[in-house]
């Protein structure tokens, strides 16, 4: 059993070594808190713009196209499915069931195709 002043050595030698651990910890942070201004005012209004242009027309890949050709992808979609609908003819949907409200059964809603 620990006695009295082996209690007090340990948590002495404790909070030096709290203290210890909060000032490398400050110098730490303060320098990557500089680092960080410096990285900050070093980025420009023109950089911001070429990065957003860039982002939007820029060269894209198949897995991450540029934001343009991703309009034109959904645009296209959305043009082919409009061109679906309109072939099908007035009798593959269902009316509407007027008296029901929006818990109605999802079956009887849904395309007859």
């Amino acid at each position: 059993m620990a006695t009295q002043e082996e209690k007090a050595q340990k948590a002495a030698v404790q909070k030096r070594n709290t203290l210890l651990r909060e000032a490398v910890s400050d110098a730490y942070a303060s320098l990557q808190a500089e680092k960080s201004v410096q990285s900050f005012a070093a980025f420009t209004f023109e950089e911001a713009l070429d990065n957003q242009i860039e982002r939007i027309e820029g060269k894209g890949t198949q897995l991450r196209p540029n934001e343009l050709v991703r309009i034109d992808r959904i645009l296209n979609e959305v043009v082919d499915a409009v061109t679906e609908i309109k072939k099908l003819p007035p009798e593959s949907f269902v009316k509407p069931i007027e008296e029901e409200d929006v818990n109605s059964d999802p079956e009887e809603t849904l395309l007859l195709v």
